[in-house]
């Protein structure tokens, strides 16, 4: 049983998660933004962002970090809950962009569906405290930067050593590509899960420590957007046996003991526009992207 109107306030909720808000932010953050290459306009995307963030009420924070010779700056954005004891939770996804490609699934996607939770979240506060946070340099800065995600491994780390603790991570990592026909899925080989060969789902992967924020999620997002499939996969050893489970800014939280849980449409696995010229806003699907992120905000609320 629910407390009274729980079930009425769930549905104010989703309804704040707008599909034409969804496609006018990842029109906004795509385009070509490299840290690297395109410098000037990675600076006025994180600028954008901020502006996106302070206009939900948030105060925003930089959060800075050299690299190449710059100063590049993570964006911190929290959201007070209503009170609920705790560490907060944290939503997170990189807005720059691989070298020469749009990237509207990677990751302009990731970016709309933060800020659709933002905002949802600013119009009905949850219990629990939620930080937003837009990465920097998620992408390899060149060919020999193997390790990339330089604004998560520089935000855990001061995490880490300042004591600052979460009850959870959530990480958007291209969240707006499906495709139906059968075979469009590709699966790694000796996945111990099974996984449907069209393009439909969102993939959840986590480790021990994220199974109950997984099993939340997944009760959220089945209990909410039960027409959103979710295919989950708890990786053992922090992913290191199936490193491809590990290109993201999650990974950065794995190796620092934190429950993280990243979100996908499973990137190359299912989408050919991956690091290309073609990654556009026209090539994406805004319903999964829409049912994507109230999955994610009921899972917020829930915590």
């Amino acid at each position: 049983m629910e407390p009274d109107g729980a079930e009425g306030g769930a549905a104010d909720l989703l309804a704040s998660v707008e599909e034409e808000a969804l496609r006018a932010w990842v029109a906004e953050f795509s385009g070509l933004r490299h840290g690297q290459r395109n410098p000037e306009a990675l600076a006025r995307k994180e600028a954008l962002l901020i502006a996106r963030l302070e206009g939900f009420g948030l105060p925003v924070e930089r959060d800075p970090f050299r690299y190449g010779g710059r100063t590049h700056h993570n964006v911190v954005a929290t959201l007070e809950g209503r009170g609920r004891e705790g560490p907060p939770l944290l939503v997170g996804a990189h807005f720059d962009g691989s070298e020469g490609s749009p990237g509207a699934d990677d990751n302009a996607s990731g970016v709309a569906a933060l800020l659709g939770a933002a905002r949802a979240l600013s119009l009905h506060p949850p219990a629990r405290t939620v930080r937003f946070v837009g990465f920097n340099l998620e992408e390899p800065q060149g060919p020999g930067d193997r390790r990339c995600r330089h604004g998560s491994r520089h935000f855990v780390r001061r995490a880490r050593f300042g004591g600052d603790r979460y009850e959870g991570v959530i990480i958007l990592e291209m969240v707006a590509y499906a495709d139906a026909r059968p075979g469009s899925q590709r699966i790694p080989l000796k996945l111990p899960v099974p996984v449907p060969d069209a393009g439909t789902f969102l993939g959840a992967v986590g480790t021990r420590r994220a199974r109950r924020l997984m099993a939340r999620f997944r009760e959220a997002a089945g209990r909410r957007v039960p027409d959103l499939e979710v295919i989950s996969y708890q990786a053992p050893l922090r992913g290191w046996l199936m490193p491809i489970i590990r290109m993201s800014d999650h990974a950065a939280f794995w190796d620092w003991g934190y429950p993280a849980l990243m979100l996908t449409d499973t990137a190359f696995l299912r989408n050919p526009n991956y690091h290309r010229p073609t990654d556009t806003p026209e090539t994406l699907d805004y319903g999964f992207l829409t049912r994507v992120t109230r999955a994610l905000v009921s899972a917020l609320a829930a915590v």
